[in-house]
């Protein structure tokens, strides 16, 4: 019972509500204000800005998920390789080509040691062998590949979300864009970080370690010294060439094409100092990458072992001893490009390539316009709704824009609890939920209207009104709820604003339509005795 003997319950749910949202917009309300204990007590963050109201850096990336399968297949060659040492002996040609990987061997047991471990390492692969060719072709099926091309988008989400967590900024916004896209946007990144934000986001970061063939001053020189006439015959022997980051005499390298040792097994990696003083990036092995690690440089000690950061050799050291957890990037850093370097590589290697489509600064000028504009239409609106319902129905219009003065409160709370970042689009959201709440309030008065027409008490009348109505109003928001949650399900970015807003908006009105409007004419008509 609410109205007519005010239900305590119901009330101390109401407190509740409203203390909790005052919690939750502290931050928006007071700001600095705060004292330093709030922050450990409570959450330190209300109401976030999106994009459009704060300003910030908007970039859509391409990705290029069909290298995603090609990678995918180099590592089945990396691990055949693996059975054979050394492999050059047993695997006389390896190409990937066509989401496929074909190889041929040296002699019928080389063929079948390696029919065997891509048999029982990798059974999602269909597999076609000829024994009198000693020839090997396996390939994904068409769903395996969507798979593949699926999970690199998903790979490439995640790392850029901790790239720029790991910045220090803590509300970026990576959503997926179709099968091959990534939006990000960055609100309330300071001009002097665009730039380092932008180049962080853009960097592919794939960091691999292979055994040095050659160098040389030109391309030719270093195919010479790695004993090939052709760059055809590198890729025949399953070789490729790389620029080297440092130049000199040695501005080319010829490595493996493959790599058993990458950038993902990568645990920790920190701005340290080589010998000389110079800003380097060292960096660490998980257990599985140090054990792949050491493996690689005990069976190449004397050796040169190049370090290739997105196809640029950064440097390329003898092998002394075997190394199991701990590596040294050298290389001409400032330390700001070490920081970032050790950035990318700690938060992981992007997968597969990527390439920037869009890219814009966008300044708060316009949203601080915006939200002027917006605050100015929201004060007239509301006043223009707070002096018809007054007008039309008395105190019961003083009851209905206190109870939407509460709703608009809670809404704003219940956001902030969520932590949905306020868009335009999310704005209005909230402008369609309060017309929804001001439609409850009427269709609830008529009612009381008809009933006191009809000759009853107007404590009866309004107890009997709000009965009435809570079908119609119920109908009426449950169907709008849905259809909300279905943009916010299938929808992204502004469309996802919006919903997220509008079922927020959608849940606090009901409640207020029917419980707080209720509860306040309750009090108000208890007191009179009416």
């Amino acid at each position: 019972m609410i109205l007519g003997g005010v239900s305590k319950l119901w009330l101390a749910i109401v407190g509740s509500l409203i203390v909790l949202s005052v919690i939750f917009l502290a931050p928006n309300i007071w700001g600095g204000a705060l004292p330093d204990w709030w922050s450990k007590a409570f959450p330190a963050r209300g109401i976030r800005l999106g994009l459009d109201l704060r300003g910030g850096v908007f970039i859509q990336l391409g990705v290029e998920t069909d290298q995603g399968v090609n990678r995918r297949l180099e590592g089945v060659l990396a691990t055949v390789k693996e059975e054979f040492d050394p492999p050059a002996e047993a695997i006389t040609k390896a190409e990937i080509k066509d989401f496929a990987i074909s190889m041929k061997f040296s002699s019928a047991d080389f063929f079948s040691k390696a029919l065997r471990a891509i048999e029982i390492k990798f059974p999602e692969l269909t597999v076609r062998s000829s024994l009198e060719k000693l020839s090997i072709r396996a390939f994904p099926s068409n769903y395996g590949i969507s798979e593949i091309r699926d999970s690199s988008i998903d790979q490439v989400r995640q790392v850029i979300e901790n790239r720029v967590l790991d910045f220090g900024l803590v509300e970026p916004s990576i959503t997926r864009l179709g099968d091959s896209k990534i939006v990000i946007q960055v609100p309330g990144a300071s001009d002097e970080d665009r730039d380092r934000i932008v180049d962080i986001i853009k960097k592919t970061a794939v960091l691999e370690f292979k055994k040095v063939h050659g160098q040389g001053f030109s391309r030719s020189e270093a195919i010479t010294n790695a004993g090939m006439a052709t760059e055809r015959g590198l890729k025949e022997k399953n070789l490729s060439i790389h620029q080297s980051f440092e130049g000199g005499n040695e501005n080319f390298f010829v490595t493996e094409s493959g790599s058993s040792v990458t950038g993902e097994h990568i645990s920790d990696a920190r701005l340290t100092f080589d010998s000389f003083g110079r800003p380097a990036v060292s960096f660490s092995f998980s257990g599985q990458g140090a054990g792949k690690f050491g493996k690689l440089t005990e069976t190449n000690i004397g050796n040169r072992l190049a370090i290739v950061l997105d196809g640029i050799v950064k440097s390329a050291p003898v092998i002394q001893s075997r190394i199991s957890f701990e590596g040294q990037i050298t290389g001409s850093f400032t330390q700001e490009e070490a920081r970032d370097l050790a950035l990318v590589l700690r938060s992981g290697a992007l997968n597969v390539p990527v390439t920037v489509e869009q890219e814009r600064l966008i300044g708060p000028s316009l949203g601080k316009d915006s939200i002027q504009k917006g605050k100015l239409s929201m004060i007239v609106g509301g006043a223009l709704v707070i002096v018809f319902m007054i007008l039309y129905y008395g105190t019961h219009g003083v009851v209905a824009n206190l109870a939407l003065g509460i709703n608009m409160f809670l809404i704003m709370g219940l956001l902030a609890s969520l932590g949905v970042t306020l868009t335009f689009p999310g704005i209005a959201g909230m402008i369609l939920t309060l017309g929804i709440a001001v439609d409850g309030n009427i269709i609830i008065f008529e009612r009381i209207k008809e009933e006191m027409r009809a000759g009853k008490s107007r404590l009866h009348s309004i107890e009997t009104g709000y009965k009435r109505s809570i079908r119609t109003i119920l109908d009426a928001n449950v169907t709008t709820l849905l259809a909300g949650l279905v943009l916010f399900w299938f929808g992204n970015g502004p469309i996802k604003g919006f919903a997220a807003t509008l079922c927020a908006g959608i849940v606090c009105t009901v409640f207020s339509n029917l419980i707080i409007a209720r509860l306040i004419s309750g009090f108000l008509w208890k007191e009179k005795g009416a």
